[in-house]
């Protein structure tokens, strides 16, 4: 089906997206995302999630952007209702036939090896977050799981991502690494929790 100027109008957004924030536009979103949604027309945060690659993450990310410039489309091209509906249907109907019941064992086990080839690559947290579209805190215990398996995985130059990294330390040094809460108050919640789990995880890691 013909989907006009509608994939070119992502791909332009996806690509200005990819250059503002200096990363690879398939981290932002993939072609073949960008084919579903120039094709089905999700108009809302619903629909926006039935697409396969879009999550949770990715939508509180970008998903605002993108069904602004959807809606914008169908309104100039008269796109009718009845398409639309027609669209939501076929979208709703591929999710149920083609999804496999998921394993989530297998699946953590693949998310644990996707990590650790970006981390080889030297990956900050962010960008592995978006290539997964998973939040940084997922991101960081991941990170945990895979050094209590192998504590010679060099995650040392994740330190320099975070700020007030010495600060945090001591802070651990002075509450204990056995909770959070103490540490985020201590920096009356100007510090990211992820970058305080991270730290904690690179300390119990040495």
């Amino acid at each position: 089906p013909d989907s006009g100027q509608s994939p070119n109008l992502l791909i332009e957004s996806r690509n200005d997206l990819s250059k503002e924030k200096n990363v690879a536009g398939f981290i932002i979103l993939s072609d073949v995302v960008l084919k579903e949604l120039a094709y089905f027309y999700p108009i809302n945060k619903d629909g926006f999630l039935l697409i396969k690659g879009i999550g949770e993450n990715k939508f509180n990310l970008y998903g605002e952007k993108f069904i602004s410039i959807i809606n914008s489309y169908i309104k100039s091209e008269n796109i009718s209702n009845e398409i639309l509906n027609t669209r939501e249907q076929e979208l709703k109907k591929s999710i149920q036939t083609e999804r496999p019941k998921i394993n989530v064992k297998e699946r953590t086990e693949t998310r644990k090896r996707r990590v650790k080839e970006l981390i080889e690559q030297k990956m900050s947290i962010e960008d592995m977050a978006n290539d997964l579209d998973l939040t940084s805190n997922t991101i960081v215990n991941y990170i945990g799981r895979l050094l209590t398996d192998d504590s010679s995985l060099d995650v040392k130059y994740l330190k320099e991502s975070v700020n007030g990294y010495n600060d945090i330390v001591n802070a651990f040094k002075k509450y204990g690494t056995e909770k959070i809460g103490p540490i985020y108050v201590e920096f009356s919640g100007n510090v990211e929790y992820a970058d305080i789990i991270l730290v904690k995880v690179l300390m119990l890691s040495k």
